[in-house]
């Protein structure tokens, strides 16, 4: 399969603002599933669920449209809680510290993975993943990749995939392209400005959001949407249901749009 093309991670810590659970609706855990560390302890829960179809969700906690899918995941895992294996992992944060944090205000139900920054460049490779989030694979009972999206999907989307992998049926995604981008920082800052002059370039007057952290209404509006709340000036490329990680840069920003060219 071939390799999707998106910016490089970027080697940055950014600690996400965190909404309470309420944020998560109705669908949400109220309680945490378990969370184990690594590629081998992925390897040995793939290994015990053999027979089973088996969905994995790569995301992290400063992409929104990950964080707004889980509650259908814990929802349809405990559905099919004795048909299929549910398996969140965790790609983005390059501190166990940060997902444990989230998971204190925002519970996952699901099995959660934390991978190392270098442990995580060994699966994306492996899985030939895209640097966007979320991604998710449909793995047979035999191991064999069925289906694969980008972005966030329905829980219709989800069980019929699942589905599939139990029928042998394989599903293509058509990947949506529309862009958007959140600019965060202080309204004037020179830094933001010279973000917004980009992402207008990239994405037209329409295509962009500024949101000043400083402002009250903007502070909820990044938590309604996931952002971060700190590492602020940033620029966030989001692209149909999947989002880059964010960068500091307009020449980042830059990269960001060219490598999906």
């Amino acid at each position: 399969m071939k390799k999707h093309l998106w910016i490089p991670l970027v080697a940055i810590l950014i600690i996400p603002v965190f909404v309470s659970l309420s944020h998560h609706g109705p669908a949400g855990s109220s309680v945490n599933g378990a969370l184990v560390t690594g590629i081998a302890s992925l390897d040995s829960i793939l290994s015990a669920s053999a027979g089973k179809p088996v969905l994995i969700n790569f995301w992290a906690t400063w992409c929104g449209p990950c964080v707004r899918e889980m509650p259908l995941l814990e929802q349809l895992a405990t559905e099919l809680a004795d048909e299929a294996v549910f398996i969140a992992v965790d790609m983005g944060d390059p501190e166990l510290s940060t997902l444990e944090y989230f998971r204190q205000n925002n519970p996952i139900g699901i099995t959660v993975v934390w991978l190392s920054p270098e442990e995580a460049g060994t699966l994306a490779d492996r899985y030939e993943l895209a640097d966007a989030l979320p991604i998710t694979l449909i793995i047979n009972g035999s191991g064999e990749e069925t289906s694969r999206a980008i972005g966030a999907r329905s829980s219709e989307w989800f069980a019929l995939a699942l589905a599939g992998a139990s029928n042998g049926t394989v599903e293509v995604i058509e990947e949506e392209n529309e862009i958007h981008i959140y600019v965060v920082g202080p309204a004037g800052d020179p830094a933001v400005e010279a973000l917004i002059a980009e992402a207008a370039a990239i994405a037209g007057a329409d295509g962009f959001d500024m949101l000043d952290p400083t402002v009250p209404e903007d502070s909820i509006a990044m938590a309604e949407a996931y952002l971060p709340g700190s590492g602020w000036p940033y620029a966030q490329l989001c692209v149909g249901g999947a989002c880059n990680r964010p960068v500091g840069t307009p020449e980042e920003l830059r990269s960001a749009f060219e490598s999906m060219r």
